[in-house]
C-alpha cells in the first residue's frame, strides 16, 4: 500500500490536477455517446480505459491517471473515484 500525503504536491502534479479537472468538467457537459464523449472518456485516464467500458456522467474525482479500467466496464453516474493510491477495476465490471 503506498502512503499518499495530500499536503505535498509537487508543481507537476498541481498542473496535471488541473488539467483532469478541466478534462472531467469537459466530459460532465459533453452529449454521451458521441465522438467527442469518448474522446475525453479515454483521455481522461490517460488512455487507460478498456474496450467496451462506459462511464456514465456526472462523474467526479482526482488522479485520474491513475485508474486502470479493464474492458467491458460500465460505472453508473455520480460515481465518485479518489485514485491518489491508484484503482484497478478488472474486466466485466459494473459499478452502481
Amino acid at each position: 500500500m503506498e502512503r499518499i500525503d495530500l499536503d505535498k504536491i509537487t508543481p507537476e502534479e498541481l498542473e496535471l490536477s488541473i488539467r483532469q479537472s478541466k478534462l472531467l468538467f469537459k466530459l460532465n457537459h459533453t452529449e454521451p455517446f458521441t465522438e467527442e464523449y469518448a474522446k475525453l472518456l479515454n483521455e481522461l485516464p490517460d488512455g487507460n480505459i478498456g474496450e467496451n467500458s462506459n462511464i456514465t456522467t456526472p462523474f467526479a474525482g482526482a488522479a485520474f491517471h491513475r485508474i486502470k479500467l479493464a474492458d467491458n466496464l460500465f460505472i453508473n453516474s455520480n460515481c465518485l473515484a479518489m485514485a491518489r493510491g491508484g484503482i484497478i477495476i478488472e474486466d466485466d465490471v459494473m459499478l452502481a
